[in-house]
């Protein structure tokens, strides 16, 4: 592994040079910003503690005991008081008087093995699991911003609650549980961002408005009749009904939806039969429908209950259809916009901001606080220059630990600027 891919403290200033320049925000005033800079520099080094503590004894969702125990005691030792939330999650509340903004990062890992890497120490030792989507660099960035506020929190305009959230990755999820427990009252702006492999370091992604998809996931019994196969007549063939149902569901984007709107569907997980010489009698399909708009979702759930219903009528069969909902989509919201890309621009100046252009079918469970309070995601680079690129949810998934100071830097003063708007709008 390339040093570059280490806490470089030269990588353009990476504990960060700021661009110079008109800093428009009127809560960043530049004796305030100078203490900031100063602040990140010194609690970034534990930041990266964190992430390398957290990559090495990664935990599935609703299973992050040890990843709570040791967030709260770092926490704790900094002076804060993190309280238990939604089982194995933490919140934490710094300034004064009911938070108004919450920073949210996700905590659990993946079922997947990490690849080994040439040079890195602190690979992970969960033999199957890792953290393929970086919540260890979401993790350790929320610990730096905590940090950073409380350092400075006898200058916040407001309060802002820090929220340690467990199972993004799963049905159900953390941040409905969360929701659910009340941890959004009082709350008027709320902040994420995502670790993004298609960028480098010192790049991030923003954009207004729609960024990613619904996800819900179907999951379809077929009930036939079990026979021989030397006699089908006397069977009723359930894996021949799922091979017509397979073929209609990969059908029903194209037929009902849109071609200016957007859909996708999968089938990732076909179970049936039991020997080559039985008709099966029952086959068990599950997969992911993706969507955009509330309306396409339900045109395609629909779609899927009166499809396979049907096939089944004419199969002489039964079906039974469950459809879980998943993550809802994530709106930007545009006040949160204008504020994050400034902070952005004056963080890595215009060539590290980029307007990502359409929004993403993939989910996350953001969305559901997204629907609750407006919202933002951020999209940070982590890529080193000099590595091949390795997609998120795949083994050899690595994330530059020089993007948590970057992270760091932007996210700060977004905090910063939507308190200060807050206190203005009280």
């Amino acid at each position: 592994m390339h040093e570059t891919c280490y806490l470089n403290q030269n990588l353009r200033g990476t504990v960060r040079k700021f661009h110079s320049g008109t800093y428009l925000m009127s809560v960043v005033w530049t004796s305030l910003n100078q203490r900031l800079d100063q602040t990140i520099k010194a609690t970034t080094p534990l930041a990266v503690d964190v992430r390398r503590q957290l990559h090495q004894y990664p935990e599935l969702g609703w299973k992050e005991h040890k990843t709570q125990a040791f967030l709260t005691e770092t926490l704790e030792k900094q002076g804060l008081k993190p309280r238990v939330a939604a089982k194995t999650g933490l919140i934490v509340d710094i300034g004064t008087g009911t938070p108004s903004v919450l920073y949210r990062a996700d905590i659990d890992a993946l079922p997947i093995g990490e690849q080994p890497k040439e040079g890195i120490s602190f690979g992970s030792k969960h033999e199957g699991v890792m953290h393929a989507c970086g919540h260890d660099m979401h993790s350790a960035i929320g610990v730096g911003l905590a940090l950073t506020m409380h350092e400075l929190s006898e200058t916040l305009p407001g309060a802002v609650r820090f929220m340690f959230q467990p199972a993004e990755e799963i049905i159900p999820s953390g941040a409905e549980q969360m929701v659910n427990e009340g941890v959004l009252e009082g709350i008027e702006y709320a902040l994420a961002l995502h670790v993004d492999p298609h960028r480098t370091t010192g790049n991030v992604g923003v954009r207004d408005g729609l960024l990613t998809a619904t996800s819900d996931t179907y999951r379809i019994h077929l009930r036939g009749k079990a026979g021989h196969s030397a006699r089908p007549h006397l069977a009723k063939d359930a894996i021949l009904l799922a091979a017509d149902v397979i073929r209609a569901l990969y059908s029903l984007v194209g037929q009902r939806i849109d071609p200016l709107d957007a859909a996708v569907i999968n089938v990732g997980l076909i179970e049936g039969g039991s020997a080559e010489n039985i008709i099966a009698g029952n086959v068990n399909l599950t997969g992911v429908v993706r969507t955009m708009r509330r309306e396409t979702r339900e045109k395609m759930h629909d779609g899927i209950r009166n499809t396979v219903a049907s096939l089944a009528k004419a199969y002489d069969c039964e079906a039974d259809i469950e459809i879980q909902l998943g993550s809802s989509p994530i709106h930007n919201d545009p006040i949160l916009h204008t504020i994050l890309q400034q902070a952005a621009r004056h963080v890595l100046g215009e060539d590290g901001v980029h307007p990502i252009e359409k929004p993403s079918t993939g989910a996350e469970d953001f969305g559901r606080i997204s629907d609750v309070v407006p919202s933002y995601m951020m999209r940070l680079g982590v890529k080193c220059e000099d590595l091949p690129f390795a997609g998120l949810h795949t083994p050899n998934f690595f994330a530059d630990e020089n993007a948590i100071p970057v992270a760091m830097g932007i996210m700060s003063r977004t905090i910063l600027q939507t308190l200060s708007l807050t206190a203005n709008r009280g």
